[in-house]
Order: structure tokens, then sequence, then C-alpha cells
């Protein structure tokens, strides 16, 4: 169904911007939607958003009671309802720790929403050792993968001390799960991230430290522009938080280079967003 599928990709590109009006769409999408890979994307969107991003469990009840039967549509409909049974504290059949643990970053970005502060610490920090020694790669994969969907919601919600506090631990397990189930750019991208979380705080040493792995990770892999082109952004903040302005306008000045070599379209639009919101 070509309209659904062109309809999904622009529903991922704006349920940032637009979670609200899109959980009443996809409400209304649900008792037509087919029992294929489109069916089961837009069940996965509606529970990211629904959950993740809005908070509110009944708007998924709803979702799933409107959904048809179908054996796709099914088995996304019971992974939601996992991650149901988790926020209401109810029982619940299991589900492999691969499929498990890429649902926990929702229940916990929901929890959160829903005033539980305590959830990442209580849901994700625990499982550490269990999930980076897990031999299933897919698990230590999802493991990770939900750790940083976790330290980028603190990060972008609100702050105050126990949150912050959590963000930082939240951001230095995240890095610890790559190294355990990625590459170099996954652990170079969670110096990034904690170069930004440090830098949200005004940690400006920490933020300048990380900074500089994610650059040097990024020279020393060849990375391509756009990798560079965002590792200098994290150091533009860093050096923010630490009133460094010889070195904000270095690392602004490294980004404008770097991104007249961006050559996709699509990625250099997106680099040019992220640049005009970039400390000078």
């Amino acid at each position: 169904m070509k309209d659904l599928h062109d309809w999904l990709e622009q529903a991922w590109d704006r349920h940032d911007d637009a979670a609200e009006a899109l959980a009443a769409e996809l409400l209304a999408l649900a008792p037509a939607l087919p029992d294929d890979d489109q069916g089961a994307d837009a069940a996965h969107l509606a529970r990211h958003t629904m959950l993740g991003h809005l908070g509110r469990p009944a708007l998924l009840h709803a979702f799933h009671a409107a959904l048809p039967a179908g054996t796709r549509l099914d088995a996304m409909k019971a992974r939601g309802e996992w991650a149901l049974a988790q926020i209401e504290n109810r029982p619940v059949e299991p589900l492999p720790d691969a499929v498990a643990w890429a649902l926990l970053g929702d229940v916990v970005q929901a929890e959160l929403r829903l005033g539980r502060g305590d959830s990442p610490r209580k849901r994700v920090l625990p499982l550490e050792t269990r999930a980076t020694q897990h031999p299933d790669p897919a698990a230590r994969r999802a493991y990770a993968a939900t750790a940083h969907n976790v330290t980028h919601a603190l990060r972008m919600g609100p702050r105050e001390p126990a949150l912050d506090l959590l963000m930082i631990e939240m951001a230095e397990l995240e890095r610890r799960a790559w190294l355990h189930a990625g590459t170099w750019m996954h652990v170079e991208r969670a110096d990034y991230h904690l170069a930004m979380c440090h830098a949200a705080l005004g940690h400006g040493a920490q933020a300048q430290a990380y900074a500089a792995a994610c650059i040097a990770s990024c020279e020393r892999n060849a990375a391509e522009a756009s990798e560079r082109f965002f590792a200098h952004e994290c150091a533009v903040h860093a050096a923010r938080a630490a009133a460094d302005r010889q070195a904000l306008a270095q690392h602004r000045a490294a980004m404008l280079v770097l991104l007249a070599e961006v050559q996709d379209a699509d990625m250099r639009a997106f680099c040019e967003k992220t640049l005009a919101a970039t400390p000078q």
C-alpha cells in the first residue's frame, strides 16, 4: 500500500514534534491497517508515540482495541501489551530478551512522563551485567539502544538535580553498553552524547573531554564529513559550557568547512538546521 508507506515515512519524520496529532491519526487508521510490514510499522509507531513521547497508556489501549486481527498485527499488539503490563504492574507472558529490552525504552520514557523518576534506575541499570554478557548480539544491541533512548529522553526533559544525576549515569551506561554491542561509531556517538549531557549541565571540562574523544575517534577511523560535523557540534556546546570562546569559534568554523563536504541533500539540510541552532 504505497499511500500508507509514504504516510509512515512522513509520520516517523514528524513524530517528535507532532506526537498528539500523530496519535489521533494512528487511532483513526487502526481499524483499516493491513496485516503486513506496513501495518506492523504503524503499530510500532503507535506504541512509541503513545508511550515514549506522550506517556499515555490509555491511548495505546484504545489503539489495540481498534486493530484488526492478523499474524503481524497480533505480534505487534503482544509487544505493546507487554509494555503496557510493565507500566501497569501486572503479569504478562515473557518475551525474548532482545525484544523485551528494545521495548524497555518506551516503557521507561512513559514512566518518566508519568512522574516515575526512578524508572531507569529500577528497570535499566540493574540489567547491565546480564545484558553486556548476553550471548545474543541482538539483545546486547537492544539494551544499548534503550540506554541511548532513555539518556536522550532525560537530556531533552526537565532539569532537576535527581534527574540530572540519573542522566549522567545513563549516558555512562550507554557508552559501556555499546563497547559490548556496537562498532567504533556507536562508542563515538556515546561520547557525543556524554559531551552533550555534561554541556547541558554546565560541566565544561567533562564536556570538552568527551567532545575531544568524539573528534579523535572520527579522525582515527576516517569518518565521513557528516559524522565529523556532529563531533564538532558537541564540541561547540562543550566550549560554551566551559566559557571557552576561542574553542567555540574554532569548532563552529570546522562545522562550516565540513558542511560543504556533505553530499547527501537530506543530511546536508539536517546539518544546516543543526548549525543554525548551534551557539555562536
